[in-house]
């Protein structure tokens, strides 16, 4: 997977470049996810939020869901794969610990075919 970062971004933009519609998609993504927990409920605020990052809709996921919610994961997973969208990394593990809430993203884009899923 991606090594030692504490986050990914999923960006609005499919690997040939062209911007992925709808433009809610990640508000629908995230709200589609299964729920975890004894109550049937989960907050995702902490493992997945969306985001306007550079210009760009985004889902910011956190490494940890995949322990957390596994099944969840694999949704986001088999949805970058299936729409082709760009992936890069977000904060590293260490810069998690270190840094406030959320970091700035470098300019990093990764291609969803080369992310060993």
């Amino acid at each position: 997977m991606l090594s030692d970062v504490a986050e990914f971004v999923v960006q609005g933009i499919t690997v040939e470049g062209e911007i992925f519609e709808p433009s809610d998609w990640a508000e629908r993504l995230r709200d589609s996810l299964p729920k975890a927990g004894s109550s049937g409920s989960m907050d995702y605020s902490s493992y997945v939020r969306t985001d306007i990052i550079e210009g760009d809709v985004s889902l910011v996921v956190r490494i940890a869901l995949k322990d957390v919610n596994p099944e969840a994961f694999g949704i986001i997973k088999r949805y970058i794969s299936d729409n082709g969208l760009m992936v890069r990394a977000g904060r590293g593990s260490r810069d998690s610990e270190r840094t406030g809430k959320y970091l700035a993203f470098g300019k990093d884009r990764r291609d969803p075919r080369r992310n060993n899923w």
